[in-house]
């Protein structure tokens, strides 16, 4: 990953067990971007988002440990 893109933040997958939906948000933001009933569905949408802004990305485990970052 390169500097530039740690500059502009991560977004982070994370799962809300309490809504039961996996959310997208972004590093340092308050609001959530985006919510999805699938982790599949919540990882195509932060690939889709890490593209379009040449940002990078993490995900987390249903348990909230780190699993991936790319």
């Amino acid at each position: 990953m390169t500097e530039e893109k740690i500059k502009k933040g991560i977004y982070r997958v994370v799962y809300d067990s309490e809504n039961r939906k996996w959310l997208i948000k972004k590093d340092g933001a308050q609001r959530i971007i985006d919510s999805k009933a699938t982790k599949d569905e919540a990882l195509n949408r932060v690939k889709s988002l890490s593209e379009k802004n040449d940002v990078g990305f993490i995900i987390h485990k249903k348990d909230g440990k780190f699993q991936k970052k790319r």
